[in-house]
């Protein structure tokens, strides 16, 4: 049996069409199709390669050791202590300061009372 040349043409004619038809939908769909006649040897179409993106990888930051510093040890600085209570010392001369203050305060105020005075007999 013989299969007629223009027939043959429209068969081919008609594949090559559904099948340029069928890629520009399978493009933009992201769709993968074939076809298979299970014969060996022959390959129509096969599955476009797939990307798997590898899981990130964080690397271990390197161990840092920090040494402890070297201890340091001193003795205190000596303390002398002056005999007698300065404290009672400071206090009597703070004591003097300040009737001194008051003292000359008053003489002061003495003052501007005569002043006051004289400047009233005056008139």
């Amino acid at each position: 049996m013989s299969i007629p040349r223009t027939v043959l043409k429209l068969a081919v004619a008609g594949v090559v069409a559904a099948g340029a038809l069928f890629a520009g939908a399978s493009a933009n769909a992201e769709t993968h199709w074939s076809i298979g006649v299970n014969l060996p040897g022959l390959v129509v179409g096969q599955p476009a390669p797939v990307y798997y993106e590898p899981a990130p990888v964080y690397p271990r930051p390197a161990p840092t050791y920090y040494q402890p510093p070297v201890p340091v040890y001193s003795t205190p600085a000596p303390v002398y202590y002056e005999p007698g209570s300065r404290w009672e010392e400071r206090r009597a001369e703070r004591w003097e300061e300040r009737r001194a203050e008051r003292r000359e305060w008053r003489r002061r105020q003495w003052e501007r009372e005569q002043h006051r005075r004289y400047y009233e007999d005056r008139d």
